[in-house]
């Protein structure tokens, strides 16, 4: 075979290669290569443009930044004192740091890791229904917000309202409040009395007047006056119900006999003066007084009374309350 039909052949394949290799990479093919015919009998005119293509694109385009340069391909000339292989380019990165990641370069994938008796795990996801039941929607921050606010408002008016419903009770309950009656006595007598054997026997009279401090009316019930002597009671008698208005004032009467007591007697008396007895007696009134005429509040009264009484006639030597 002769020479030139050699090397006609030779650059036919190494077109031939670089065309293969531009396609994998997806870049272009060379636009001015039509035809590469690898036979002596055909025509030159594929051939020679690939090669004249080739010479062109090693001549005029520099290597790419962070690329080895091509090496010359077989059957090519090669520049005087250069070999046919360049060496790549130092690395300008410092050794310490990795070198980026080239185009189209994928790092390996971890392997999973198997638990100790089991099976492989699955790199395929589980389908939605067998893992845990859905979580509810997302509550937005602002609706949160805004429900916080409102219940913290509703908390607050609840509050004021209680507040203000307290202070006014309290204030009428101040003003309205029921205050039991003032008594007073006017008058304490013995209409009848009688004394013999060392006994006295009388009747006890009192009067009092009955004050009703309250703006509502007061009405009383259950009063009753009682008279003791000697620590022991000698008798009561209860005082009938009636009606006080409001700021008001009524006098009330009760009246009854005690029987006959004994009384003791000085033997002999060193000085002329004559002995009292003292009674005492409790003048008890309860009633009701409505306040705003709505409520109802029971009242209670009570009036001791100490009574010195002369056991010669029965005079009223004098009385304290």
């Amino acid at each position: 075979m002769p020479p030139t039909t050699t090397i006609i052949i030779t650059i036919s394949h190494t077109c031939m290669i670089k065309r293969r290799r531009r396609r994998r990479s997806g870049r272009r093919p060379y636009p001015d290569c039509t035809s590469t015919s690898t036979r002596p009998d055909q025509t030159r005119p594929g051939t020679a443009c690939c090669f004249h293509t080739l010479t062109r694109m090693h001549q005029k385009q520099p290597p790419r930044r962070g690329e080895a340069p091509a090496a010359v391909s077989p059957g090519h000339y090669a520049a005087a004192g250069q070999p046919f292989f360049r060496p790549p380019p130092p690395p300008t990165d410092p050794p310490d740091r990795p070198s980026p990641r080239q185009p189209g370069h994928r790092y390996a994938e971890r392997p999973l890791s198997r638990p100790p008796g089991g099976p492989m795990p699955s790199r395929v996801p589980p389908p939605p229904h067998a893992g845990e039941a859905p979580l509810p929607p997302p509550v937005r921050p602002g609706t949160r917000s805004r429900s916080s606010s409102a219940l913290a408002s509703c908390l607050a008016a609840t509050a004021f309202l209680l507040l203000s419903a307290g202070g006014a009770g309290a204030a009428l309950f101040l003003l309205f409040r029921p205050r039991p009656p003032d008594i007073a006595v006017a008058a304490v007598r013995l209409p009848s009395f009688a004394a013999a054997n060392g006994t006295v026997a009388f009747t006890f009279q009192q009067t009092a007047s009955v004050r009703n401090p309250n703006r509502s009316p007061l009405a009383h019930f259950d009063s009753s006056l009682r008279v003791a002597y000697a620590g022991g009671e000698l008798g009561s008698v209860y005082i009938p119900a009636g009606l006080i208005d409001g700021g008001r004032t009524k006098d009330m009467s009760a009246t009854f006999d005690v029987p006959a007591i004994p009384v003791e007697q000085q033997q002999q008396q060193q000085q002329e003066q004559q002995m009292a007895i003292e009674v005492e007696s409790l003048l008890v009134v309860k009633g009701r007084v409505k306040m705003l005429g709505l409520l109802t509040h029971r009242v209670q009264a009570a009036k001791v009374c100490r009574v010195g009484v002369s056991p010669v006639d029965g005079r009223v030597l004098g009385f304290r309350c």
